[in-house]
């Protein structure tokens, strides 16, 4: 979420790529498991993260692994991995492993980011240690409230221009199934608490991911204190907001396949079946376009919409993913009105949800009861 998946926002609000947030820098000795990987598709190169789970293969996200604009999986040969070193730009020959072959859980969905996960398979093995894969037998690390690890290289904000060349990690917190769709609904309806968890830093909500963390793991501690991956990270929110859930890949979900293609490569196993999954941008609905245009503006306008009233949405479709709607609201004495573009698109090998408006106000008083309207100042925001 390349970097976690985002969500809406003129930076992805629901898209598959993700930095930590509120975080601080790690050595890799604290986190020996990380990988930092680069690939290149049709519309561009990208990086994600991802954890080594045996000495020749490593976990990451679907959309770090498949080209969702043409459902195609990235060529094993524009991939490289990065293992053992903490700070990118002291990456040495050694460090550095090619891909024979990558991989994408069977059924990840791209449209919605269920099974949003992927392997790579290295040509030669890696002397960094795998970290395990919590299981259906690990329900306990699944509990709400858990104190969790998260870690990647990717932006520290929403709206930083480079990622940070040392590693980041950060704490953040386990939610509940009913608080993760209570908190996703607005820019991300389709949670789905058997496939997926989220995450908050609460009570402090300054840390996440964000773009180019996509893939990189949310740790627990068992009971002896020993690392276990709980989550792959797939989606973050609008601009990376650190008050928005963080939607994770649940490793019970696919530590099976994982551990099926572990056997295969590193002791001789049968190669599990291949399946490449259908990627494309989903159908925007006039519903789902004013759920979007409502999340967007709450966020870029805060409680001068949240707490408004007399609300009004005209919607018109542009394309089969883009809809148009005028809009208009009342609050603290002011008229707002103005054009709310939502559209779904692929950003970075990614879907995500964006936005753009142009949004005017003006004291509704001084307008249409003054008498003096040409002096009435028009405030203006565009996105």
């Amino acid at each position: 979420m390349g970097g976690a998946a985002t969500a809406g926002a003129a930076t992805p609000t629901a898209k598959a790529h993700a930095s930590v947030i509120g975080g601080g820098n790690a050595s890799i000795q604290e986190l020996p498991w990380l990988a930092y990987l680069e690939g290149e598709t049709a519309t561009g190169a990208y990086a994600c993260s991802g954890t080594v789970v045996a000495p020749r293969v490593i976990l990451t996200a679907g959309h770090c692994v498949m080209d969702v604009a043409s459902g195609e999986i990235t060529p094993a040969e524009t991939l490289a991995v990065a293992t053992g070193v903490a700070n990118l730009k002291q990456i040495q020959p050694a460090n550095v492993s090619r891909v024979s072959q990558a991989l994408v859980y069977p059924h990840f969905n791209a449209a919605e980011l269920h099974g949003d996960a992927g392997l790579l398979i290295l040509t030669s093995p890696t002397t960094s240690p795998p970290i395990a894969l919590a299981g259906g037998e690990d329900s306990g690390l699944f509990s709400a409230g858990r104190k969790l690890t998260i870690a990647g290289w990717g932006l520290k904000s929403g709206n930083a221009k480079e990622a940070p060349a040392q590693l980041q990690k950060g704490t953040t917190k386990l939610q509940s199934a009913k608080s993760c769709r209570r908190r996703t609904r607005h820019f991300y309806p389709v949670f789905a608490p058997t496939l997926q968890l989220c995450t908050l830093s609460l009570p402090s909500l300054t840390t996440g991911v964000c773009s180019g963390d996509s893939g990189g793991p949310a740790i627990a501690f068992d009971s002896e204190g020993t690392p276990i991956e709980v989550g792959v990270a797939s989606l973050v929110g609008a601009g990376c907001s650190p008050k928005l859930p963080n939607v994770y890949t649940r490793s019970d979900l696919i530590s099976g396949w994982v551990g099926r293609w572990i056997a295969a490569v590193e002791e001789g196993g049968p190669r599990p079946a291949i399946r490449v999954p259908k990627a494309h941008k989903p159908f925007l609905s006039r519903s789902r376009a004013k759920e979007l245009v409502r999340a967007g503006l709450g966020h870029d306008f805060g409680r001068r919409y949240t707490r408004s009233v007399e609300k009004r949405f005209g919607c018109k479709r542009r394309a089969k993913a883009k809809i148009k709607c005028k809009v208009s609201w009342y609050q603290g004495g002011n008229d707002y009105w103005g054009t709310v573009t939502v559209y779904y698109a692929i950003v970075g090998n990614s879907v995500g949800w964006f936005y753009r408006y142009t949004i005017n106000w003006v004291n509704n008083h001084c307008y249409f009861y003054s008498g003096h309207r040409s002096t009435c100042k028009i405030h203006t925001k565009r996105r």
